[in-house]
């Protein structure tokens, strides 16, 4: 059993169902972060019997990838464990009854390469490192960010042998390439400069880089 599944999308809803159709394992509740939903016809999903609750969070504006994990963190404060998935991944038979086995103390990945396709936070390393820094928007450096942090606190970061699928850049390349050239090289350099500066915190959301850095 895996209490939460976080799964935050903004397009390919045709892979964020693929994604839910290898799900073999039972799951508490389902929490799909919906930041494509301002323009993209209503989410009709084919759900089987693994899920024993849906929550659908049609967003107003993308949260970024940040900001929509410590969204499914905050919406589960009881939890003892937040597992995370993008929506264009594929597990592979027996990978989430692995993955399902992540401890409390530690950020448990993924062993094939990009590791943070889909992971579990265990609470008592989140109460370590904090939350995510959404203001490295949209996307990319937020899990290099958050390895250093968990480094410097010293939370381990487990690399499990599980087997998934993945559509590398399939948001990216689903319309936002050029966007993201621009943010991406902007996100670096904020990630620079907090290598630089010996910065181990949390950062916070921006209201100048999340409409500098918006892909709208």
């Amino acid at each position: 059993m895996i209490e939460n599944l976080i799964v935050p999308v903004l397009n390919r809803y045709d892979l964020l169902q693929r994604m839910l159709n290898s799900v073999d394992v039972p799951v508490e509740h389902l929490l799909i972060i919906d930041n494509g939903a301002s323009h993209q016809p209503k989410l009709i999903l084919d759900l089987g019997d693994n899920f024993k609750k849906v929550t659908h969070l049609p967003m107003p504006a993308n949260l970024g990838v940040s900001g929509s994990w410590n969204l499914g963190i905050k919406s589960f404060p009881y939890a003892q464990r937040w597992f995370i998935v993008s929506n264009d991944v594929v597990f592979e038979p027996g990978a989430l009854e692995k993955l399902s086995q992540a401890r409390r103390d530690e950020i448990t990945l993924t062993g094939d390469a990009p590791h943070w396709q889909a992971f579990a936070l265990g609470d008592e390393a989140v109460n370590d490192i904090g939350l995510f820094d959404e203001s490295l928007f949209p996307a990319y450096f937020e899990d290099n960010d958050y390895s250093r942090r968990a480094e410097f606190v010293g939370v381990n970061i487990r690399l499990l042998d599980i087997k998934v699928q993945h559509d590398n850049s399939s948001t990216i390349k689903a319309g936002y390439m050029e966007k993201n050239a621009v943010t991406y090289s902007r996100n670096e350099k904020h990630y620079q400069s907090k290598m630089d500066s010996n910065d181990y915190s949390a950062g916070g959301w921006s209201l100048d880089i999340r409409r500098e850095n918006g892909w709208e």
